[in-house]
């Protein structure tokens, strides 16, 4: 078997020592975040800072920023397409 993965941590966090490894499951646990999230933000990375173990706030992200579908906005270009799609919806 291979040996585990470890990295070091650089920073100000409390529940971790500056200059020590970890692996990448105990800085996910710290993090609040799955394993395979912290994979992806740690990748290619040669030590992990403060900045790697943000928590990750869905729920904090504004909502102009959210991709709302324009409910808006017609499908139909011209008013005589409008005018077909209503006759077409009616049933014979």
């Amino acid at each position: 078997m291979g040996s585990t993965k470890r990295i070091e941590f650089r920073g100000n966090h409390p529940k971790l020592e500056n200059g020590k490894s970890y692996t990448y499951n105990e800085y996910a646990e710290v993090a609040g975040v799955g394993y395979r999230c912290f994979v992806s933000r740690a990748h290619n990375k040669r030590f992990i800072s403060d900045k790697e173990l943000e928590p990750l706030n869905a729920h904090l992200i504004p909502k102009r920023w959210r991709n709302k579908p324009d409910q808006t906005a017609s499908r139909m270009e011209t008013y005589i397409d409008q005018v077909s799609q209503r006759w077409l919806r009616k049933p014979l």
